[in-house]
């Protein structure tokens, strides 16, 4: 075999091993020296895969059909700063344990750092935020193939392990890099041949369910049963049986519910928006829980974490499925590695009486906060960013999914969301690290791995920062419909105590930007409305959602007015919050 011939045979082993362990979908950015790679996916008739100009865009894609489908997508690059602008989207991936799996071209040894073109350090450069990362040997015949193929394996069951998260490959290859056919008679190959025959992985690993302790479980079992006032959060998890597993055991202990966005709950029909009962501050000095128990990772709204510190309950307790440290407070009381289904499961039962919370003053307060806010959705009214977040919660079937982006619209949601849909709606968030940077990515590469239509709602300025990722979507099986909420800025600094400095904010923290929004929808050849009414919102929100081409929805707004209505809504909820709940 010559070199071409080995590299050419190394590639196809890599990239078939990869798709037979599960990671069948490539996201590929062209380049030169990943032609070995390239050439592989292409001549493989199992493997998906879509191209990307951009390897930033290519990273958070991966990161959304992660998050869809529970498998790694596989990021093939070339060598230099392409592999570097994965960066962002691994750290999203890492910090929210969500599998991802990058497999670099590399220049060869001799020519690292020695001035050769588009060369840099590009082995381990993703640092702690890999759950692995390997230097693989440049193709030769003097390497084992079974190695190879115990290698591929590994990474993809590190990707998907306890905590899953990005896993990271480095491939040197030395030119020529161009295909070129092979025997699979050769000697080389001797040792594959039953892995050649079967078409099955080399082997698998276990990825066993996290059993909880039982003495863990009777110790908490014993504090629920005698806590006077209980509380149940239900923070970000990554499937539908976990979400429903917790809401589940908080029906049958009679337990107050908050359920977060990034759960899963928040919009599914029966569980109770306490998201707008933490907005005042008469509710937290009088629901004092004296044991809360927290499912999951983190919240969105800053209220309950505030809430706990001020409460400073006997017993905080933390469940998730793997042991990474939570406890931003540093108030945790007992923190258990399990699976969040069999504790939930295991803890039904354990009360018997009903907590001090007033239901039929919870379920008053509920109703009349629910009108006030459907009180900013009259169809005659100026369509804003409160009554946008309503009415798509509302609109929305479940037949779709919903993404949302950081900054005001996941607030928005979290606070402001109808919650009546019998199973709920799938919902994606990029709240690892809570950035703008990757959202349109992320909510295709979410709606393609779901395979369903999705709404996306974003704002201006991460809107602008993923602007390119709008080619993505005439290539997208399904569509996608956006709604921009067009403010012209960073809108969430309005209600930040810097927007009192007035000499500075405008030009350095709010930073309009004063692009066309149409403009964009036009160069992409996107469908693009820009409703004016809370009722021509819904018209052309529900037309966009039975098309079949993507749309662009721009909501304009003032940053000043969304701050008053914000203010003027939170009061009169408060105001209920104040007479309904401890009254």
């Amino acid at each position: 075999m010559n070199s071409r011939e080995i590299t050419s045979l190394w590639s196809s082993i890599v990239i078939e091993e990869l798709i037979r362990q599960g990671a069948e979908f490539f996201c590929i950015s062209p380049g030169s020296r990943s032609t070995p790679l390239t050439a592989a996916i292409a001549k493989n008739s199992k493997a998906r895969w879509k191209m990307f100009a951009d390897e930033r865009s290519a990273g958070f894609f991966a990161l959304g059909y992660g998050r869809a489908t529970g498998k790694p997508a596989v990021l093939i690059c070339t060598s230099g700063t392409a592999v570097a602008n994965y960066f962002p989207s691994v750290v999203e991936a890492s910090i929210d344990f969500q599998p991802m799996l990058i497999l670099s071209a590399d220049r060869p040894f001799e020519l690292l750092e020695c001035g050769a073109n588009q060369t840099i350090r590009q082995e381990g450069m993703f640092g702690s935020y890999t759950r692995w990362n390997m230097q693989l040997p440049l193709p030769s015949r003097e390497v084992p193939l079974k190695a190879l193929l115990s290698t591929i394996e590994y990474a993809v069951t590190k990707t998907l392990g306890s905590p899953a998260g990005p896993v990271h490959l480095n491939q040197p290859f030395r030119e020529p890099l161009e295909p070129e056919s092979y025997d699979l008679n050769d000697p080389w190959l001797y040792p594959l041949q039953e892995w050649l025959k079967t078409g099955k992985p080399s082997g698998t690993s276990a990825l066993p369910e996290k059993h909880p302790d039982p003495s863990t479980i009777a110790t908490l079992r014993e504090a629920l049963a005698q806590a006077k006032q209980p509380l149940i959060i239900a923070g970000s998890m990554h499937s539908t049986e976990e979400a429903d597993a917790v809401g589940e055991l908080a029906l049958d202990l009679q337990v107050p519910l908050y359920a977060d966005l990034s759960s899963g709950l928040r919009l599914k029909k029966g569980i109770q928006p306490w998201q707008l009962a933490f907005h005042s501050s008469g509710f937290i000095q009088h629901f004092r829980p004296d044991l809360v128990l927290h499912f999951g990772g983190h919240l969105i709204a800053k209220h309950p974490p505030v809430a706990i510190r001020e409460w400073n309950p006997e017993h905080y307790i933390i469940v998730r499925s793997h042991n990474n440290r939570f406890s931003p407070d540093h108030n945790v009381t007992l923190s258990i590695e399990a699976s969040l289904i069999r504790t939930s499961a295991s803890l039904k039962g354990s009360r018997t009486t009903l907590s001090d919370i007033n239901t039929e003053g919870a379920e008053d307060f509920f109703r009349r906060a629910g009108d006030e806010i459907d009180a900013e959705t009259l169809s005659f009214q100026p369509v804003t960013e409160i009554s946008a977040a309503r009415l798509t919660s509302r609109l929305i079937t479940e037949q779709q999914l919903l993404f949302i982006s950081n900054s005001m619209p996941v607030r928005d949601m979290d606070t402001y969301a109808f919650n009546g849909h019998s199973n709920g709606i799938r919902t994606g968030i990029n709240r690892g690290v809570s950035g703008i940077d990757g959202i349109l990515s992320t909510a295709a590469g979410f709606a393609e791995g779901h395979g369903k239509p999705t709404t996306l709602i974003i704002g201006d300025i991460a809107f602008l920062h993923d602007l390119n990722a709008l080619s993505l979507l005439s290539s997208l099986s399904i569509q996608l419909q956006i709604i921009v909420l067009n403010n012209n800025g960073g809108g969430i600094f309005s209600f930040l105590p810097v927007s009192e400095h007035t000499d500075i904010f405008e030009t350095h923290f709010a930073t309009p930007q004063n692009y066309s929004i149409q403009s964009a929808a036009k160069t992409f050849a996107l469908d693009y409305a820009c409703p004016q009414t809370n009722g021509e919102f819904s018209e052309i929100y529900t037309a966009a959602s039975a098309s079949n081409r993507s749309t662009i929805i721009e909501i304009k707004g003032s940053r000043q007015e969304n701050v008053q209505q914000h203010r003027a809504l939170q009061a009169r909820i408060s105001a209920l919050a104040d007479h309904y709940l401890y009254q």
